[in-house]
């Protein structure tokens, strides 16, 4: 068989698919440097006998030292009045300019912060008086809904562990929840009731969202606006103004999420921090004046940014290990990829998993994974794919397998498309999923060990094979009243401490190939399954093809019959025999084994022929593996013409010995 590698190059990317799209560069730096340039102005609205001594704007929306970030420089025109811990103030005197505005320019450094978040019970309710305005709905963040109430609750229900409720939050809330520039609007940003009615809006209302369910069941959470990076071709000024949340963890303090980014428990260090509220709608711009028939009214900040550098590379949070099911299956079959994640802190961590595109390779549901992990845990997760079912089947196919995280953390694995293999369908696929799923949600799963066998070395599609599994429990719990499933086929019994029991099983009409056969230990405190591969072998077949013959010939030629032998099965044919009758010249050749298909020439003389029909026979005799015995068949014929009398009495001559040469054999 041809072999080729997978006609699809993949690559590896970070696509958020509710958001803008995000780089990798960013994402490994240890600290950025970016310039930032900060503008606005006021329109003044003035009616005939006007008087304006002076008008004030105090601009909230300047960039200060945080512990993930540092002003290197900073420069405002026209000079500030003075500096106050809500931002500049800037005051135009009379004569006042008809447009007064300020610019601010400045030179910020982020760093890659981690935040150390250990283990906090849900709920929580010691929160000192400093926090506590912080989990009370406000104008935009309408935590108070009784929608928002339920769907929180809804959340949050069943839960203990105060990390996992922020998270839920915000990966429900990314999920559901669509990323749209046509929501956007310039005088205010919707509430977080409307946002999720119609599940869409910009980076604003997302976060409103995600901070009205979490103040919904108490959490506090405030508004962080400022500036990011982004790739999405929505932005092609790459940075813009951005909105995320801070979120309060007792004993760590403010920790920053990132819903729209799918940044949890972290942001990337484009992030540069301008301002912090309590809502959305608290204003980036106060401003007042003193005067006589004259309104003012603030235009839009406009922000902008420029890289300088970035610097250094942050090391990875998680180790990843990737692996699937079946290393070899059939064209258009399905198979499971599983991903391995594992936390390298002690404290928790949040990671977003990317499984790497093929067109020849469709993916069930998302091609992505949020992942939550408690300090050093390590989870399983699982992807169902399906090879495409138009490959061309005189090929094997190589399918590469690539898990990265946006860090660019990856792990590799690697199975093949072969013709003829197995396919497996996604009904087959999704119980080996739930049967995995179920195992680790148990909390003595682990404790029980089963060890499958089968009766002999090989089976047949015509055998019933037999297949023993032993169950034994290495824990220290004695269970009770187990259901030990063959499939379908479930029998009940106690299984002690140490002790081990041993179940038997027939397949019924086993299909060739790989028959995955699932022995299951089920009960209130146990849930351990396994799949056996059964590897079945459909009868071995031989066929005569491409056979080629003169059907007519003259006395005295030489000829050429030429044909094929076949191996239509997967399984080998053995002990092959092959008989050649050639109207009676009988020739024999004996094959050991029949691994690929071989061809045969026979030189013959047409003096060997007769006038009558002359009949020839091929015949193949060929065992499998138990010896049972296979025949396979062809005849055919090949007629004199054009025969003289002195040819038809050397015929005579020639049929007379042949006869006397078998009478006597």
């Amino acid at each position: 068989m041809k072999k080729g590698v997978v006609v699809a190059l993949f690559v590896l990317f970070v696509i958020l698919l509710s958001c803008p799209a995000l780089a990798l560069w960013y994402v490994d730096s240890d600290s950025v440097t970016v310039d930032l340039h900060v503008e606005s102005s006021l329109e003044l609205s003035l009616k005939p006998g006007y008087s304006l001594d002076y008008v004030t704007a105090n601009v909230s929306f300047v960039p200060r030292d945080t512990d993930s970030q540092s002003v290197l420089t900073i420069r405002a025109d026209p000079k500030p009045e003075r500096i106050t811990e809500d931002g500049y103030v800037f005051r135009w005197r009379s004569p006042v300019p008809s447009i007064p505005k300020y610019e601010i320019d400045s030179r910020v450094q982020t760093k890659s912060t981690f935040h150390d978040v250990r283990k906090i019970s849900f709920p929580y309710s010691g929160f000192s008086s400093d926090i506590v305005p912080y989990t009370r709905p406000s104008k935009n963040i309408d935590s108070d809904s009784q929608k928002i109430i339920d769907k929180a609750s809804e959340l949050a229900a069943g839960e203990s562990d105060y990390y996992s409720v922020v998270f839920k939050m915000a990966d429900w809330t990314k999920e559901n929840v669509k990323y749209d520039l046509s929501t956007l609007n310039t005088k205010a940003s919707h509430k977080a009731s409307m946002v999720l009615a119609h599940k869409d809006g910009v980076c604003d209302e997302i976060t409103t969202l995600f901070m009205a369910l979490l103040r919904a069941v108490g959490i506090p959470a405030k508004f962080v606006s400022g500036i990011a990076y982004t790739e999405s071709p929505e932005f092609p000024q790459k940075w813009g103004a951005h909105g995320w949340a801070e979120v309060y963890f007792p004993g760590t303090g403010w920790v920053p999420f990132d819903v729209t980014y799918g940044e949890y428990g972290y942001v990337d260090p484009t992030h540069v921090k301008l301002k912090e509220s309590i809502d959305s709608a608290d204003a980036d711009t106060r401003y007042e004046w003193l005067g006589r028939d004259v309104n003012v009214i603030a235009n839009p900040i406009s922000v902008s940014a420029d890289l300088v550098k970035h610097e250094g590379l942050v090391a990875d949070n998680i180790l990843l290990g990737v692996d699937v099911l079946q290393k070899s299956v059939g064209i258009g079959s399905y198979n499971v990829v599983e991903t391995t994640v594992k936390n390298r802190r002690n404290s928790y961590v949040s990671a977003y998993l990317f499984l790497a595109r093929m067109e020849e390779l469709e993916v069930e549901g998302n091609n992505y994974k949020s992942v939550m992990l408690a300090p050093m845990e390590t989870k399983r997760f699982y992807w169902l794919v399906q090879v495409i079912d138009s490959l061309d089947s005189h090929y094997t196919y190589t399918f590469p397998i690539t898990v990265a995280d946006m860090r660019n953390t990856s792990a590799e694995s690697v199975f093949y498309v072969v013709p003829g293999a197995t396919v497996f369908s996604r009904e087959e696929m999704e119980r080996v999923i739930d049967a995995a799923v179920k195992e680790e949600e148990k909390v003595y799963s682990k404790k029980v060990e089963i060890n499958c066998s089968q009766g002999k070395e090989h089976y047949y599609v015509y055998d019933e094979p037999d297949l023993e599994c032993s169950a034994s429990n290495a824990g220290n719990f004695p269970f009770k009243g187990l259901e030990f499933c063959f499939e379908d086929e479930c029998r009940t019994a106690d299984l002690a401490i140490s002790q081990e029991k041993v179940f038997t099983h027939s397949v019924k009409s086993p299909k060739p190939g790989i028959n995955k056969v699932s022995f299951s230990v089920e009960g209130k405190d146990v849930s351990r399954t396994v799949f056996y591969d059964l590897d079945v072998l459909d009868a071995p077949n031989i066929s005569v093809a491409d056979l080629e013959y003169p059907q007519q010939i003259e006395f005295g030629q030489p000829y050429v019959v030429a044909f094929t032998l076949k191996k239509s099965s997967v399984s080998v044919p053995l002990g092959v025999v092959l008989r050649f009758d050639a109207a009676g010249n009988a020739k024999t050749v004996e094959v050991p084994e029949l691994n690929v298909d071989k061809k045969f020439l026979f030189n013959l003389d047409s003096e060997d022929l007769s006038v009558k029909p002359n009949v020839f026979i091929i015949s193949v005799d060929y065992e499998d593996l138990d010896g049972k015995l296979y025949t396979e068949k062809e005849e055919f014929g090949i007629s004199l013409v054009n025969v003289g009398f002195g040819q038809r009495l050397v015929i005579f001559v020639h049929d007379l010995d042949r006869w006397l040469r078998n009478l006597f054999k």
